[in-house]
């Protein structure tokens, strides 16, 4: 990986899996997050726009902003069969997350989902900085 990159992977857990994202930023570490979240669940295709999204998050910290963030997009997919997509980081600061982005309806027809993601969970969830790079393990439960 260098310096500038940004991205993720998925690893086996015991009974979950693990999302290992990273960032050269911050923002971008959250934004990889997302793309992974939604690589586990499938190949997740999309079809008309529904709205524009702005979200707001309040946490303790960047580790639980993260986790907000991602439940927060999890539960739009379960609930509203919605992909947010074209997500942009308004604001990111310790307690406080501002992204907007635009809810697409999930084309049910054309996406070939491999796995229901249940939670994002706080399980050893730790942002921690490496090699210049902000990266994270996430378990989500699978």
């Amino acid at each position: 990986m260098d310096a500038t990159s940004s991205g993720f992977e998925l690893r086996d857990h015991t009974a979950d899996l693990v999302l290992h994202a990273w960032g050269s930023t911050i923002e971008g570490l959250f934004l990889s997050a997302a793309e992974g979240l939604y690589a586990a669940i499938g190949r997740v295709e999309t079809g008309d726009v529904t709205e524009r999204v702005n979200l707001r998050f309040d946490a303790p910290d960047r580790a639980a902003l993260l986790q907000d963030f991602l439940s927060e997009l999890l539960f739009q997919f379960e609930t509203r069969q919605e992909r947010i997509t074209d997500l942009e980081i308004v604001s990111l600061e310790e307690m406080a997350l501002v992204v907007r982005g635009v809810a697409y309806k999930v084309d049910a027809e054309r996406s070939m989902l491999d796995r229901e993601v249940k939670a994002v969970t706080y399980h050893d969830l730790e942002i921690v900085q490496h090699d210049g790079q902000h990266e994270v393990d996430i378990v989500l439960d699978i």
